[in-house]
């Protein structure tokens, strides 16, 4: 292999990190601003979702679902909160010749505030999300899209109750 093959491989590996980088950043920018178009941009049409009890309420896994309908699942847990903070850090990109994925740790914030309290919140008003997402990616016109997507829970904190 040539050093300018092995350089524009490079390139394109780098670019491709980006973009899955960045729509990583547009999914939690979305969620926390209640943005769905935004969030919806992020997903091919047909998916496949796995965020164990979260999204049992969709059907199984190994079946998929449209992109729509998970949507309309996340809007109703995070429009319940008045405020969330995703953190998505730690990206890890695989590509190989059959698939484009991306693991990335989770931390999420999710508040409701009490109106006595202003913007200062007592334990029982946020619930705290720790894991790790993997999504796995697909080329639809020129974007990468997220076509099955991961969430496993390592731990969480809070009022589980507000969740419910």
């Amino acid at each position: 292999m040539s050093d300018a093959h092995q350089q524009l491989q490079q390139l394109q590996q780098l670019q491709i990190r980006n973009a899955l980088i960045d729509n990583y950043n547009a999914y939690a920018e979305g969620l926390d601003s209640k943005n769905w178009p935004l969030v919806r941009a992020c997903f091919s049409d047909e998916i496949y979702i796995d965020y164990g009890p979260i999204s049992e309420p969709t059907g199984p896994a190994s079946v998929p679902r449209r992109a729509d309908d998970w949507l309309l699942l996340l809007q109703s847990v995070i429009n319940r909160f008045d405020i969330t903070r995703h953190t998505i850090t730690n990206h890890r990109v695989t590509i190989d010749r059959d698939s484009v994925s991306c693991r990335a740790y989770l931390i999420a914030d999710h508040v409701k505030f009490d109106p006595a309290m202003g913007p200062h919140v007592a334990d029982e008003n946020v619930v705290t999300v720790v894991g790790e997402y993997n999504n796995y990616y697909r080329q639809e016109g020129g974007q990468w899209k997220i076509c099955r997507s991961e969430l496993v829970v390592n731990w969480s904190r809070g009022n589980m109750g507000l969740m419910a």
